[in-house]
């Protein structure tokens, strides 16, 4: 059967197929938050205090069921308040690395230590997957916007197999 729509009737066959995911768009994990981004292919976290395993899990139980079927994933975040991240949780995410086609990671606020875990974190993912991720640190939310612009345009690139990354 047909249907009505604002631009008048459309007949069964005609109507697109539209098939939905429920996710949820915003995840409370201790002090931290991760959520969908303001683009449809970017996550957004805020991490506040220490990371400990069981965080590492849920994050990447929340990445998992938002990314699927997307081809990657860029991650931004408010690391102002980042405090340690455990060696345990360190090597969960290198465990759980493929889960999620992470292929760009700018945060901000960032102390030098929150950049050195940072750094140490996406480099055990990297290695692990072989994926190229870039990691870039800049001052506030407005420099990480355009820094996902710039990066999303370069994956769109090699996706049309316009140059690599």
């Amino acid at each position: 059967m047909g249907k009505v729509t604002r631009l008048g009737y459309v007949p069964a066959h005609r109507q697109p197929e539209v098939k939905w995911r429920m996710v949820e768009h915003v995840k409370k994990i201790g002090e931290h938050t991760v959520g969908v981004g303001e683009d449809d292919d970017t996550l957004a976290l805020n991490l506040r205090g220490d990371v400990a395993p069981e965080q590492v899990q849920q994050f990447f139980d929340f990445m998992e069921s938002w990314s699927a079927g997307r081809g990657y994933v860029l991650v931004t975040g408010d690391v102002s308040q980042l405090g340690t991240i455990s060696a345990e949780a360190r090597k969960l995410v290198s465990r759980h690395a493929r889960r999620v086609p992470i292929r760009g990671v700018v945060y901000y606020g960032a102390s030098f230590a929150a950049k050195l875990i940072s750094t140490l974190v996406v480099s055990g993912y990297s290695f692990v997957t072989g994926a190229d991720i870039s990691l870039h640190f800049v001052d506030d939310a407005a420099e990480a916007r355009v820094w996902l612009a710039k990066r999303r345009a370069q994956l769109q690139a090699e996706a049309k197999g316009g140059g690599a990354t």
